[in-house]
């Protein structure tokens, strides 16, 4: 296996299976480390810059309080912050060469994956993909331990149903790739279910489809909830949109261009109810990456439910994210 050190990580196809197991173990024995207790302060006296061009909740708390665990220090760069980008005083050469004299690390969250690319060309620190709109690998990492820990240890051969939900709001498809890629690697069968229009990425389709062919796994894009839930060992619940789209968030408010907003509007019955989920076997467990459009693109009696297993999967967030983090930064 190669060394994880001083790598960045913008997306699961720079990563072998083997390497993927090995985080995953490594997240699992710093979840027990903190439960006990135990000190881990791996990265002491460290410090990662935290650049987030959108909002975020689970994945900037996870960085700063794993960074806190792990002995080392964030420092939060919102956009009201750094002087580049909309505020135009400095070109994006200049703001990341200069960060990556402070820190040892970047976790960045762009609104393009260009920009993203850019930061990871100049840095001469690792670079984590904190979620763009192509791809967020430390999702997909919390979500495939959370199956772990929910499916007897192991994911191979299970099945997930990716069900695309109805929201007011345009969030990116990373996600949605980054899923289809770790599923052909980790060997568990995906049946992604959207409307038209709402492919994923047609790339990731063809890369997930070429891998799984090595790890047995089945990838399917369905135009139904029934067609995916059918045999379900979990059900995966998330509203996206294309990198296009998403991009033109901050003019739209997140919401689309008026043409994609109106078809968009066709879709309401785009919603998983209780009746939706009980279209899968008793045992299926429920997950959504939050935020949540609530009653929009889930009901609240699916995501409070006793199948619902959505705030282990957020608690998740932290776990993983601590593994990569010292693995990478160590």
């Amino acid at each position: 296996m190669r060394p994880l050190k001083g790598r960045s990580l913008l997306g699961i196809n720079e990563l072998t299976a083997e390497e993927i197991l090995f985080i995953l173990e490594t997240a699992k024995d710093l979840k027990v480390a903190l439960k006990e207790g135990r000190p881990h302060e791996y990265l002491r006296g460290k410090s990662l810059a935290g650049i987030f061009g959108t909002q975020s909740t689970r994945t900037s708390c996870s960085f700063e309080t794993g960074m806190t665990h792990l002995g080392g220090h964030m420092m939060w760069l919102g956009r009201d912050r750094i002087w580049s980008g909309s505020a135009g005083a400095e070109n994006w050469h200049d703001t990341i060469k200069t960060i990556t004299r402070y820190v040892n690390g970047i976790a960045h969250r762009p609104v393009t994956r260009e920009q993203l690319e850019e930061t990871e060309a100049l840095s001469t620190v690792p670079v984590i993909n904190a979620s763009c709109p192509v791809e967020h690998p430390t999702q997909s990492f919390a979500d495939v331990l959370t199956m772990q820990e929910h499916g007897g240890g192991t994911v191979k051969g299970a099945k997930v149903a990716f069900l695309w939900g109805y929201g007011e709001l345009n969030p990116p498809a990373g996600l949605t790739n980054s899923t289809l890629v770790m599923a052909a690697k980790m060997g568990f069968n995906l049946s992604i279910a959207c409307p038209d229009g709402m492919d994923p990425d047609p790339r990731y389709i063809q890369w997930a489809k070429e891998e799984s062919e090595l790890t047995g796994s089945k990838i399917e894009i369905v135009r139904s909830y029934e067609e995916a839930t059918k045999d379900a060992d979990f059900i995966n619940v998330y509203s996206w949109v294309s990198p296009e789209i998403f991009a033109e968030g901050p003019e739209t408010g997140y919401r689309g261009n008026p043409e994609f907003a109106k078809y968009k509007q066709t879709l309401h019955d785009w919603c998983v109810t209780k009746k939706v989920v009980d279209t899968a076997p008793k045992h299926v467990k429920v997950m959504h990456c939050l935020p949540a459009a609530r009653n929009e693109e889930v009901t609240d009696e699916v995501l409070d439910g006793d199948n619902s297993i959505i705030f282990d999967e957020a608690e998740n967030r932290l776990h993983t994210i601590k593994a990569l983090l010292t693995l990478l930064l160590q």
